[in-house]
């Protein structure tokens, strides 16, 4: 997992494990000192790379009463961070396909009727259909997640 957060979220390998890490523990969290022991890395490093999760807002952290440990937890809106990157993108890809429709078809008229050289858009149409409904469920999706965190 942690390599497919390293590449799919930008991070450093360490962070990207510490943020695999966290996921795996879920709402019970994981402390300084049990991240150093378990990643095997030094203090330093691991605070290097908390401070820079937390501040990405992609974890947080509670304590317990009585307890001076802080328990690393993912943060309740990274999902929603990471849903809203990947309809972003989505939206952009869609601009991108809308472009090239319009311009294929500009062209195409400047083409005789039966001409082999006019561009098929028929791929166009049809991958703006899955960015559409991708979106669509993405957004219900994030929906769902944050009337069930309304709950926490």
């Amino acid at each position: 997992m942690g390599v497919h957060l390293e590449h799919k979220e930008q991070l450093a390998p360490l962070a990207a494990r510490i943020l695999a890490s966290l996921i795996l523990k879920g709402k019970k969290g994981e402390t300084f000192e049990n991240l150093v022991c378990e990643l095997k890395a030094s203090k330093s490093t691991i605070f290097t790379h908390l401070t820079t999760l937390q501040a990405s807002h992609r974890i947080t952290y509670y304590t317990k009463t009585g307890d001076r440990k802080k328990y690393f937890i993912l943060s309740p809106n990274a999902w929603v961070q990471s849903m809203d990157e990947m309809i972003s993108s989505w939206n952009e890809e869609r601009d991108i396909h809308l472009e090239i429709i319009d311009y294929k078809s500009d062209m195409n008229k400047s083409f005789p009727e039966d001409s082999e050289e006019k561009f098929d858009i028929n791929f166009h149409h049809e991958y703006l259909n899955y960015l559409n409904q991708a979106s669509s469920m993405m957004i219900n999706l994030r929906t769902k997640l944050i009337e069930n965190h309304k709950n926490d």
